[in-house]
């Protein structure tokens, strides 16, 4: 019986000031789904490997679950898939492991059924399975684990993604502290009024940001990060926060800034000596804080989601 393996990355949603609409694919990180047609005319989800979390093997409550029934119906197809799930992503991190799991479970169905729907039909499945945890509907974390690279997230009715293309030169310094913020929670604490000043920063900033992917350009990237609207709020919900942040820029760090909703964070450089400084300096500071992390140095993944080759 034919079997497809699927590898969707991490993501990185917002790059900082694009709160929504800005997403970044990773490398070095993401969810294995396997997948095969089963004689029950269901979703089965069979195993879900190395979860750090009490995630549902109940298909309707599962982000691959639900995208794979999405391609099912849009394929009119009653066929029976099982799911064998390999999480590589912690829950609650940041790094958009809902989105890699809702992406893979989407891609591994439609290809087990001919490749036959477009980008964008998996897109819309993927954001169905994204809604289910998160509690709305946007595409800053399922579009860049599909496609690749950033994207820019330009309308949500009706649907409009654009892939951005990616920076050569850029370093992404991740860290993930021990501390668990669910993305329905960090919405909670988002303000419902701006100022104008606030709001003028944040817009160039993620202007210059989009552009920075769309032109291969890193020098249009640095110091452009921050969020004047809400970074201040999410960053009370990651303990030590300020001083790893004061850490990393201290370190030669050209930004650093939360990644999605928390508790993830990033920094960045395009030097690898300066990489390894602020690595140590972000595990200091963190320690300092009585905050155990784990870090990572990496790029950003200019695949996407990709069928896997044994």
């Amino acid at each position: 019986m034919k079997t497809v393996k699927v590898f969707s990355p991490a993501t990185i949603g917002n790059i900082g000031p694009g709160f929504d609409v800005l997403g970044l694919a990773v490398s070095g990180m993401g969810d294995i789904i396997e997948a095969k047609i089963n004689s029950k005319e269901q979703i089965v989800i069979e195993n879900i490997y190395n979860a750090d979390s009490d995630i549902s093997k109940d298909p309707s409550k599962n982000t691959a679950g639900i995208a794979a029934q999405e391609v099912l119906n849009n394929l009119g197809s009653n066929v029976g898939i099982t799911l064998n799930i390999h999480k590589g992503l912690p829950s609650g991190s940041g790094l958009g492991s809902s989105a890699a799991s809702a992406v893979a479970g989407a891609f591994a169905t439609n290809l087990l059924l001919g490749n036959k729907l477009s980008y964008q039909e998996l897109l819309k499945a993927s954001m169905r399975g994204e809604y289910s945890v998160s509690g709305g509907y946007f595409a800053d974390n399922v579009a860049p684990a599909l496609y690749g690279g950033a994207t820019l997230t330009r309308s949500l009715n009706p649907l409009r993604i654009t892939p951005l293309g990616t920076i050569d030169e850029l370093i992404i310094i991740l860290a993930i502290p021990n501390v668990q913020v669910l993305t329905r929670e960090s919405r909670k604490v988002i303000p419902k009024e701006v100022t104008l000043s606030d709001c003028i920063h944040n817009m160039a900033n993620t202007s210059s940001i989009t552009a920075a992917f769309c032109t291969n350009n890193y020098y249009l990237l640095k110091n452009n990060l921050y969020d004047y609207i809400i970074e201040p709020k999410r960053s009370q919900l990651i303990p030590g926060f300020v001083d790893v942040k004061e850490a990393a820029l201290n370190a030669g760090a050209d930004g650093l800034t939360i990644s999605g909703s928390g508790p993830t964070i990033f920094a960045i450089t395009n030097n690898r000596q300066k990489a390894l400084a602020i690595e140590i300096a972000i595990s200091k500071s963190f320690r300092s804080n009585n905050i155990p992390s784990k870090t990572i140095i990496t790029k950003p993944s200019k695949s996407g989601t990709i069928e896997m080759t044994s």
